[in-house]
């Protein structure tokens, strides 16, 4: 079977669980156990992980804040996130690399793309975390960026909705749900999928995205089969 490669970009909410804020590590070791054999099944993946379930660095509620600052702030979460992640994939038999936007020291290096690759051979994990290193930039922008680092065959935004919608699916039941989208309907039609910069950066570069429920059973082995699950997006 041919190695597929792809990134996955991973919410930080969901790794709280059912919790208001902070960590599941009950939640995070079925998750690593839940990806460990697709690892060990000829794919090779990357995981760029958020930190909203620590904080969220925008805030327009407090006086005088400091963006720039309360950005740090949730790329140093992205990091405690992605150490968690390594922990359990490492306990689960699944060698698993750090590596982040910002350095820190004895803890995640900075991307080195050589360093990944080996890893990759030996069929471990890649982890990214500390966005891209620099303030007003998403964890979307870190996603496709490193997709394209790493020549991702696929992006997957794993949300908690079963795809891209034409409008909020929570909020109207009458939602129609895309099985395929282009980059210039999502700009055209503002559809709220990732921000607009990440959006611009894959339809420039051509990278695929899909987007589909993490929540569902199986549904990841799915889209690493190449099976039509959630909503395509592609140039």
């Amino acid at each position: 079977m041919k190695t597929k490669r792809f990134l996955l970009k991973l919410s930080g909410e969901v790794l709280k669980g059912d919790k208001d804020s902070g960590l599941s590590l009950d939640l995070i070791d079925k998750l690593c156990k839940r990806l460990a054999p697709i690892i060990k099944n000829n794919v090779q993946l990357g995981i760029v992980v958020g930190g909203g379930n620590i904080f969220r660095g925008a805030s327009n509620d407090i006086s005088k804040y400091n963006r720039c600052i309360g950005d740090q702030i949730g790329m140093m979460s992205t990091v405690i996130n992605g150490l968690a992640l390594k922990e359990r994939f490492d306990a689960n038999g699944i060698s698993a690399l750090l590596q982040s936007g910002i350095k820190v020291e004895g803890i995640a290096d900075l991307f080195d793309r050589d360093i990944i690759e080996k890893c990759f051979s030996k069929n471990g994990v890649v982890i990214f975390c500390g966005g891209t290193g620099n303030p007003f930039f998403s964890t979307d922008t870190t996603a496709a960026l490193r997709a394209l680092q790493i020549d991702a065959d696929f992006l997957f935004k794993a949300t908690k909705v079963d795809g891209i919608y034409d409008k909020d699916p929570v909020k109207f039941k009458d939602a129609h749900i895309y099985e395929k989208i282009n980059y210039d309907q999502i700009i055209k039609q503002e559809l709220q999928v990732m921000d607009l910069t990440a959006v611009l950066l894959l339809k420039t570069n051509r990278m695929k995205l899909r987007v589909f429920n993490m929540i569902k059973p199986d549904i990841l082995e799915k889209a690493c089969s190449g099976e039509n699950i959630g909503t395509l997006v592609e140039e």
